[in-house]
């Protein structure tokens, strides 16, 4: 009997200290997008989405999960088609708002590692400009997401966070056929507990 009360309340202090981790967050994010047109004849100049940010704010459920709802710039990519007469630069601009729901686990009392799926309302501008004459044309199109990362927590309320995430390419909803290599996400950022 005496065993079991012990089991008792050490269980009823497990389910306590895994409420008292529930609550908000914020976090900030900066990253970098590898994204690109993939390499196909007449393209020149092609360079990645590049340096990308993120805002947003999650909601921690216990230990072991929680939701986050976001925006983020997923930078610009640029390229160049057709030959030196005559040559069309575009450039295509990405932005998304975000809901994840992200699994946690603890690997110790500062260290954890964490798993995120993603929707993600994806806004593509695909901008050309060609002698002297420009246009563009933009689509919002959701599009799944996936990620794996780890969080240092530096106090009780500050942890820096670390990322990789990829995100199903939005760019070839617009152009209609398979022209970009998907959005390969490299993020660095910090989370405040409140």
């Amino acid at each position: 009997m005496k065993n079991f009360i012990i089991a008792s309340v050490l269980g009823m202090s497990a389910v306590t200290a895994h409420a008292a981790e529930s609550g908000a967050y914020v976090f900030g994010n900066l990253g970098y997008n590898t994204e690109k047109v993939k390499s196909q004849e007449g393209i020149t100049d092609n360079k990645a989405a590049g340096g990308s940010w993120e805002v947003g704010a999650g909601y921690r459920f216990g230990s072991y999960f929680a939701t986050e709802l976001s925006y983020i710039d997923l930078g610009k990519m640029q390229y160049a088609a057709g030959d030196e007469d005559e040559k069309a630069n575009f450039s295509v601009p990405m932005r998304a708002e975000r809901l994840a729901l992200v699994g946690i686990l603890p690997v110790s009392d500062d260290v954890e590692i964490f798993g995120k799926v993603s929707l993600n309302n994806v806004h593509t501008t695909l901008k050309g400009e060609a002698g002297g004459e420009s246009g563009s044309e933009s689509k919002s199109k959701v599009m799944p997401g996936i990620g794996i990362g780890a969080s240092y927590a530096i106090t009780k309320n500050v942890a820096l966070r670390g990322e990789y995430e990829y995100i199903k390419s939005a760019m070839n909803s617009v152009a209609g056929e398979s022209v970009a290599s998907g959005t390969n996400l490299f993020k660095v950022g910090v989370s405040y507990k409140f």
